[in-house]
């Protein structure tokens, strides 16, 4: 086996491989505004076969640093400041000599301003009936009476689909808020090479309270803009108090990462497993969304619950 690997390496691989060409990356680093981060840390990772090199520089007062080195996969790198959240991209090996040469990217540093504890969690369980309007309370992670400790129907979720075969099976999730102002607004997440991706606070207005639908399927047509996507961002409004004019007088402000992903059936009781990540801000009226990772306001997360991301 050794000696075939070795063959498939001579003979299936370019030649120009052997020695690895030299992969340098010119890193520009500025904060939102535009302006340089000068003495921002660039740190690039080049693989080889059987091990790295980790070429490590500052940015200089233009806020623009180059790393080096001989590789033929993709080159990792991270960007990070104290009182910035880190950043970085992935650059990808250059296809053959003609691509060969400096690569120059951008990233931009966002500015640590007010990080808050939030309740963040990246919660999966049951919808323990299907059919039916089940009420989430986001505040307490679980559902309201008479099917958990939940206080609020913050959410409403309903399921209904059926489970014939592994080739034969359907599923559609609805969801929808209790409250006039409540409801939910898809942004874009602004900033994909930086460890905080969205804008520092949910915005004023937007917020749509008609339904959601999702829905998924084996052996049916489906309509892919149905089907969850896990590249969504939302924010969110809930438990929202109004004026006799409409004017909102009081709510709750949160984020969702990704639609709701649900299963097709249930292995453990319920009628779908379900999972999704959010935050929120208890504070009424505080559309702060800063999360300050490590501080969070549910205890005793597990592992797999708990949330690194700002």
């Amino acid at each position: 086996m050794r000696w075939f690997a070795l063959f498939l390496l001579l003979f299936l691989e370019p030649a120009w491989a052997f020695t690895a060409p030299v992969v340098r990356i010119e890193v520009t680093v500025t904060d939102e505004s535009g302006a340089p981060v000068p003495d921002a840390r660039v740190g690039a990772v080049y693989y080889g076969a059987t091990d790295h090199y980790t070429d490590v520089e500052l940015t200089d007062e233009k806020g623009i640093a180059v790393v080096s080195g001989r590789t033929v996969y993709a080159v990792p790198f991270s960007v990070s400041k104290l009182g910035y959240y880190p950043g970085g991209k992935k650059i990808m090996p250059p296809a053959d000599e003609t691509e060969a040469g400096l690569k120059k990217v951008a990233v931009v540093l966002r500015k640590k301003r007010n990080s808050i504890p939030l309740y963040a969690i990246k919660y999966s369980g049951e919808i323990p009936v299907a059919e039916e309007w089940v009420g989430f309370d986001l505040q307490k992670a679980d559902w309201v009476s008479p099917f958990g400790k939940g206080v609020f129907s913050d959410l409403l979720l309903r399921y209904e689909g059926e489970f014939l075969g592994i080739d034969n099976a359907r599923g559609e999730l609805k969801l929808r808020f209790p409250n006039d102002g409540d409801g939910m607004r898809q942004t874009d997440r602004l900033y994909p090479e930086s460890s905080f991706k969205t804008p520092y606070e949910a915005p004023v207005g937007g917020y749509h309270l008609k339904a959601m639908k999702w829905f998924q399927a084996i052996g049916y047509d489906m309509d892919q803009k149905l089907v969850p996507n896990e590249a969504k961002t939302y924010f969110f409004r809930i438990r929202t108090v109004t004026s006799k004019e409409g004017e909102i007088e009081s709510a709750l402000y949160g984020k969702l990462y990704g639609d709701i992903q649900y299963s097709l059936r249930s292995l453990r009781g319920g009628v779908s497993s379900i999972k999704f990540m959010y935050y929120l801000n208890p504070t009424p009226n505080d559309r702060n969304l800063e999360f300050a990772v490590g501080e969070n306001l549910f205890k005793d997360l597990k592992h797999e619950q708990q949330v690194r991301e700002p």
